[in-house]
Formats: structure tokens, C-alpha cells, sequence
């Protein structure tokens, strides 16, 4: 461990956010919020990049944070699209479509997601090992 560098730590808290996102998803869909296909493999393509990118200093691993990134944001723009109505709902109190109780997941999908964005960026510019 003490030939690892800070872009192998943010790569780490990069997965670990990724996982988050998932499970946060996983419950957020049982409470009856719209996840579309497409964001559960955006969400799995992250967490796989992720982790491919805790492996070291390789050719093949110099862009595998910045399609992390991209399927992190790609999972964020979607949920937080879809879910538009329920945050809309709950600042108006009123019910139409949408689920105003499910806002408050919105808002944390949101923010665990722009994190995990911003560590991946971060780790994407660094190396993962001390030289």
C-alpha cells in the first residue's frame, strides 16, 4: 500500500460511490421510482471501470475513469430526469403524476452521483502508484 498515490484512493472511493449509487437504486426502484435499463448497466459499467482502474499503471487503464465518469453522469442526469415530477411535486405540495416522497432519494441520488463524478474526474488525472 505505500506504493499507492491519490488517484488509487479516489479511483477506490470512486467504486465504493459507484456501489452506493447502485444499492441507492436498487431501493429507490422499490419504492416505485422510474430506473430505465439502460442506467443499471451504466451503473455496473461504472463500478467495473472503477475497478479496473484500481489496477495499476496499465495502457488500457488510462481511460477506464473517464467512461466511469461518463456512466456516472450519465446514471445521474437520467434518475434526476426521471424523477423531475417528484421534486417538482414535493416543492409545490401538490400530487399529480409524479412521487413528492420519493424527492428526497432523488436528492441523494444526485449527490452521491456528482461526487462519485467528481472523484472520478480527480482520479482519471492522477496516477494510481507512486513512481
Amino acid at each position: 500500500m505505500k506504493k499507492k498515490s491519490i488517484g488509487f484512493y479516489l479511483a477506490a472511493i470512486t467504486c465504493v460511490l459507484a456501489v452506493v449509487t447502485l444499492v441507492l437504486l436498487v431501493v429507490y426502484s422499490a419504492r416505485g421510482g422510474i430506473v430505465q435499463g439502460l442506467v443499471w448497466a451504466a451503473a455496473a459499467v461504472a463500478i467495473l471501470c472503477e475497478a479496473a482502474s484500481l489496477l495499476g499503471e496499465k495502457p488500457w487503464t488510462d481511460f477506464t475513469s473517464i467512461i466511469g465518469a461518463v456512466a456516472l453522469a450519465y446514471v445521474c442526469i437520467t434518475v434526476f430526469s426521471d424523477g423531475i415530477w417528484n421534486i417538482a411535486e414535493a416543492m409545490n405540495g401538490i400530487k399529480m403524476v409524479g412521487l413528492p416522497e420519493l424527492a428526497n432519494m432523488n436528492y441523494t441520488l444526485a449527490g452521491v452521483n456528482i461526487v462519485a463524478i467528481i472523484t472520478a474526474i480527480a482520479a482519471s488525472f492522477t496516477r494510481k502508484s507512486k513512481a
